[in-house]
């Protein structure tokens, strides 16, 4: 199972934070966007509950996330 997760963070945090996602082993890309999230990354994941324990024991931890939005990706295409 894969999820997108957007974040929004604090002020003068990007480089730090950016370093502890790519710490996480389930975690494969982390992207820096423009627009309403600053940072976007994949994560790869067996089930909701490692996604959920994932959440709990590390990136809800990580700080300067003010906002996370995590989608499930049900199905992806490559051209």
């Amino acid at each position: 199972m894969r999820a997108i997760i957007l974040c929004k963070l604090g002020i003068n945090v990007i480089k730090k934070v950016i370093e502890e996602l790519k710490a996480i082993p389930e975690i494969k890309k982390v992207m820096s966007l423009t627009g309403d999230y600053d940072l976007m990354a994949e994560i790869e994941v067996e089930t909701s509950e490692q996604l959920f324990d994932i959440f709990s024991e590390k990136i809800d931890l990580i700080q300067g996330i003010t906002v996370s939005n995590t989608h499930v990706i049900m199905k992806s295409w490559e051209k």
